[in-house]
């Protein structure tokens, strides 16, 4: 009967997450140099793509994005959205796609179990900084929909080691985690009218549940101890809340718009501007 459960619930989230995720194509081939900006690294835990800016930059460190995909894509298919490779290049900025398991995510309270994403991610981390000169002050992470909820996962349980998030239509699983382990800058965006990732969540099979972003929002409100009212601004896409003056220095922004489930580059592109412009960007040594 688990097994029946577990493939139901796999063609529960086919149905929802992959079609609502971008379409992004293919990309490298296992192990190899793809070109002189692409590289495909493999480790014990798992693989993932890095993409160097094409500017020729004299100087480091430099600024990292870590770029969660979404459910039913990999890192393979992120490397075909030109848009997101642009953006990233024009900015100077070195892109870190990790690549899921089965073009899913093991999201702490979800029903793949297959790795820890959070020790991969260490992984991750620890290997890029072998190999390049990090800027501590801007590195960030981000990720749509399953890759958003990835963004959450790793905000909360290595938090410290990034210095900003800003995950896109994602969100905790349920549980809800009682508390995060450090506090974070982090800025939202979701849709009210998405049906694939709730803002309440909602049920996958009989076991699983996505869970509510505006709780989620209150642990950070909590872990990074915002206690006054926020701010709102309005957008021509959106509305946000603004959390400043948080007792740990941190920053936190909620954004929300009227459409479903989907992402816009210039949402990505708010995010580095927010993400550049934060007092408390610097983050730490950390533990890496």
């Amino acid at each position: 009967m688990k097994r029946i459960e577990a493939l139901v619930v796999v063609g529960l989230l086919l149905g929802g997450l992959f079609l609502a995720s971008l379409s992004q194509a293919a990309g490298p081939q296992a192990g190899k140099q793809v070109d002189s900006k692409i590289e495909e690294m493999v480790l014990e835990s798992g693989r993932y793509v890095v993409v160097m800016p094409e500017t020729n930059k004299s100087e480091e460190p430099y600024p990292i994005l870590f770029y969660y995909h979404g459910y039913g894509q990999s890192a393979d298919l992120v490397l075909k959205n030109q848009a997101l490779l642009k953006l990233a290049s024009s900015r100077g900025v070195i892109l870190v796609i990790p690549d899921g398991l089965n073009r899913s995510w093991s999201n702490v309270g979800a029903p793949s179990e297959r790795r820890d994403e959070i020790a991969f991610t260490k992984d991750i981390l620890r290997d890029v900084k072998s190999r390049h000169d990090v800027d501590r002050s801007r590195l960030w992470a981000s990720g749509f929909s399953q890759g958003g909820s990835m963004a959450w996962d790793v905000a909360c349980y290595m938090g410290e080691e990034f210095s900003a998030f800003f995950p896109i239509a994602g969100s905790f699983w349920r549980p809800h985690p009682a508390d995060c382990e450090n506090p974070v800058n982090i800025r939202h965006i979701h849709g009210l009218a998405d049906r694939v990732v709730p803002m309440t969540g909602r049920p996958i099979g009989a076991r699983w549940h996505q869970g509510d972003v505006k709780t989620g929002v209150r642990i950070w409100q909590e872990t990074n101890r915002c206690e006054a009212d926020p701010e709102v601004v309005s957008f021509e896409d959106m509305s946000c809340e603004i959390w400043r003056g948080c007792g740990t220095g941190k920053e936190m922004e909620l954004c929300l718009h009227n459409g479903g489930h989907n992402i816009k580059m210039k949402w990505l592109a708010q995010g580095m501007d927010w993400a550049e412009n934060l007092k408390s960007a610097t983050v730490g040594e950390g533990s890496l």
